[in-house]
């Protein structure tokens, strides 16, 4: 009887232990109440307090809401060892899934500190090494087992990281327009005359271009202005292959490759054209001639350089512009030659604009 006593008691004993250790371990649950008063022992004075909250929000084994919450006190309270903590956190990213990954990025990216961005900078490249390594794991699984069920798919996958590598370069190319630094210059040249990035961002990058003060830059424009795909060239080019090429899709195909060309170049043209400074340079100079007097160039892009060229006031150029008024069908540009001509102060110029003008207008009402 007393041996079977000392059984019950010690099974009671056992069951209050149990309880007491399950009553503490309900006790020390981290809640949003328990962040908050941590927070608020640290506002009243309490240091400690601030790294209960720093490991809050690096303990993996708690619910993300709370560890946001943990974070964002830990940014609230400005202090610099925990920004210090967090910009740790970011450039490791180790104890950091996305959602606390975004929220210590978006929350750092509101403070003006030098330490932050270099910190994004760098949990930018943690980032993109924990994606590149995932996404070589998920290609060395499957290219065993891929078949052609799978090439749409893989096709859509390509698509989708040309247009992410579009995007991160529009983004670095706007970055770099913000620095006022030389240094950012010959990558924004080498951008834009990079005939394998798309024309938009190209674009882009001369826009900005031309803002920098760089002689460099007027030689660049300059080397652009050359058309590689005029309208003659398409043409001539489609007809003596007529002979060798009986496939009449194939010929259209090449003409339409031929044209996208052009198009590309017009458009490129296009960001040069309306966003040239004031650029004092021989090379350019003597490309926006060529481009204002070029028959088979849009007359968009000839009326642009004829007004760059104003910026030049000079004489002998002034001169040749005059004389595409000869020919009828160029009489659209006479009120920008007119203004041209208004810049230099020239009796002689007024007088041959003037007679030029007269006689195609004569010759143009004979006919």
């Amino acid at each position: 009887m007393k041996h079977l006593s000392k059984q019950v008691l010690l099974i009671l004993m056992l069951g209050l232990a149990v309880g007491l250790l399950t009553t503490c371990s309900s006790s020390g649950e981290v809640t949003k109440d328990q962040v908050a008063k941590s927070y608020s022992d640290y506002r009243d004075g309490d240091k400690k307090a601030l790294n209960n909250l720093i490991s809050y929000y690096r303990d993996t084994s708690l619910p993300i809401e709370i560890r946001k919450d943990a974070m964002l006190k830990v940014i609230e309270s400005n202090d610099p060892v925990g920004l210090q903590a967090i910009r740790n956190s970011l450039k490791d990213g180790s104890d950091l899934d996305y959602t606390l990954f975004q929220t210590g990025l978006q929350a750092l990216g509101k403070t003006k500190d030098p330490e932050n961005i270099k910190t994004i900078l760098q949990a930018m490249a943690v980032s993109r090494t924990g994606y590149v390594n995932v996404r070589d794991e998920m290609f060395t699984i499957i290219e065993d087992q891929v078949d052609a069920r799978s090439v749409a798919l893989i096709l859509k996958l390509y698509a989708d990281a040309t247009e992410d590598y579009a995007a991160f370069l529009q983004n670095l190319t706007l970055t770099l327009g913000k620095m006022d630094d030389a240094r950012v210059v010959p990558i924004l040249m080498s951008i834009a005359k990079n005939r394998k990035i798309d024309i938009s961002i190209r674009n882009l990058a001369v826009e900005i271009l031309a803002t920098k003060n760089d002689p460099a830059i007027a030689r660049l424009l300059a080397e652009m202005l050359s058309n590689p795909a005029t309208q003659g060239e398409v043409k001539t080019y489609a007809i003596s292959l007529m002979d060798e090429m009986k496939d009449e899709r194939l010929l259209s195909s090449l003409i339409d490759a031929l044209h996208n060309e052009q198009a590309t170049y017009y458009g490129m043209l296009d960001a040069i054209t309306s966003a040239l400074g004031n650029f004092d340079d021989p090379e350019l100079k003597m490309a926006l001639v060529k481009v204002a007097r070029d028959d088979q160039m849009p007359s968009r892009f000839r009326k642009r350089a004829i007004t760059s060229l104003s910026a030049y006031k000079d004489p002998i150029i002034t001169e040749q512009l005059i004389d595409i008024l000869g020919n009828p069908d160029n009489f659209i540009f006479y009120d920008a030659i007119r203004d041209l001509v208004g810049t230099i102060d020239s009796p002689e110029l007024q007088q041959k604009l003037q007679a030029v003008a007269r006689k195609t207008q004569s010759e143009w009402e004979r006919e």
